[in-house]
């Protein structure tokens, strides 16, 4: 199920019909219903005792991105061991054992016109959103309780599924990216494409800044450059909500180098980079930061 490609370049955004996977159980749907209070019961799902509520396993696991993202900014090694890198692979985890609302919005379907000669709508269909992320890419909005999702579209219908199904819906529409909670600052988190895999299936997966394979094929690619003298990988995106490049690649230069000689040696190292298995495939997205050694 993993997705093979190039750190991110973009693609344009667009919206898509409901994957086969995320169809939900029974006949009715939630429109009409009051969520205030109700269960996702007349969904005919697993999710009859749900009260629509952000599960208590992510809240606290997006409460400990942030602190860790605050101790970052302090000064902590985001890569030590109890840090941010752990508290981003902690969230996936958690993540995987959660319920999410995917929000389903009614467009036009068949349009009629009456003996008075009145175009009307014959039919509506219900598509999944997906929105322009800062770099153009698709993504893919869910929401961990009604309120959040209320917040973001009082009109869209939430559909109750396990978080896996919601990356392999992701993976089917070819949609890299999902944010959870959009538009609730405190709440948001993003799942970059290099961990859908890991949504699906539950495992850890460390962030790419933190991987240890990843931070070595980094530094093999400036083998054989003198005027690199060090490579270092940093969170782009702390607190993981999609703000940012996934990843911050800090190069430090030997001085005096004119823009020219930089510009080349980072083309050069852009083409190792692609020609790496393991940053190819571990690195959703970076930002290249030069500084003078």
């Amino acid at each position: 199920m993993a997705i093979k490609k190039l750190p991110s370049t973009g693609d344009a955004p667009r919206s898509t019909g409901v994957p086969e996977s995320l169809v939900p159980g029974g006949a009715g749907d939630s429109a009409g219903f009051p969520w205030q209070g109700r269960s996702f019961d007349h969904h005919g799902t697993a999710f009859a005792e749900d009260d629509g509520r952000t599960p208590d396993a992510l809240r606290h696991a997006v409460d400990a991105i942030r602190a860790a993202a605050r101790g970052a900014t302090a000064g902590a090694d985001p890569a030590a061991p109890g840090g941010l890198a752990d508290a981003h692979a902690a969230t996936i985890v958690a993540l995987s054992q959660c319920r999410l609302l995917i929000p389903l919005l009614a467009e036009a379907g068949d349009l009629g016109v009456t003996p008075e000669g009145r175009t009307v709508e014959k039919t509506q269909e219900l598509s999944i959103v997906t929105v322009a992320g800062p770099d153009g890419r698709r993504v893919m909005p869910a929401f961990s309780s009604v309120d959040a999702m209320r917040a973001w579209n009082p009109e869209a219908r939430p559909i109750p599924v396990p978080a896996p199904q919601a990356a392999l819906a992701a993976a089917q529409e070819q949609t890299d990216l999902i944010i959870i909670d959009p538009g609730t600052p405190e709440r948001e988190f993003g799942v970059r494409r290099t961990q859908l895999e890991a949504m699906a299936l539950g495992t850890r997966v460390l962030p790419a800044w933190a991987d240890p394979e990843v931070r070595a094929a980094f530094r093999a690619s400036i083998e054989g450059e003198a005027a690199i003298l060090e490579v270092v990988l940093l969170p782009g995106d702390p607190e993981a909500r999609l703000l940012a490049p996934e990843t911050e690649v800090v190069l430090s230069v030997a001085a005096g180098l004119d823009r020219e000689t930089l510009q080349r040696l980072v083309a050069v190292l852009q083409q190792r980079w692609a020609a790496s298995e393991a940053i190819a495939e571990r690195v959703d997205s970076l930002r290249v930061v030069l500084r003078a050694g």
